[in-house]
């Protein structure tokens, strides 16, 4: 009976402890999508096209990532905010950041497409989502010198 009691406590604090995890939750998380198309009428979707989140070297809030158009021409990204120590002597603990701003750039072939830079970026909020205008691939350009 003391052994099922016992027991009985560590899976209730066990269950405590994984149910207030803010970590992975719709809270801690962003979505990024849009579609690219191959014609300027927008009705042919571009398959296997690059889009990559560009975020600060310095940035401990979200990570950079890529993803690919599917069959129907649309990305889709997961960005996890993740929490941070407080600055100096504000406090003891992991705070969860409110916003963070990245850029967006497409890859085709040898040619891109920036939706935004870095400096001047979209500015993400846990639990949003930003749909990002369509394009076609008529709007991407030759990258000069081999970088964007």
């Amino acid at each position: 009976m003391k052994n099922t009691i016992l027991a009985l406590a560590a899976m209730s604090a066990l269950v405590a402890l994984v149910g207030c995890d803010p970590f992975g939750s719709d809270q801690t998380m962003t979505y990024v999508t849009g579609t690219i198309y191959t014609d300027d009428a927008m009705t042919i979707p571009a398959e296997g096209i690059a889009v990559e989140l560009i975020v600060s070297p310095d940035s401990l809030v979200v990570r950079p990532q890529i993803a690919f158009t599917n069959i129907s021409g649309v990305f889709f990204m997961e960005i996890q905010f993740y929490p941070s120590l407080p600055d100096g002597d504000a406090g003891t603990g992991y705070t969860m950041p409110a916003t963070a701003t990245v850029g967006l750039t497409a890859y085709y072939g040898a040619e891109t497409y920036v939706y935004k830079e870095l400096d001047e970026g979209f500015v993400l909020t846990p639990g949003d989502t930003l749909t990002v205008w369509p394009i076609d691939l008529s709007a991407f350009a030759e990258r000069s010198g081999g970088s964007q």
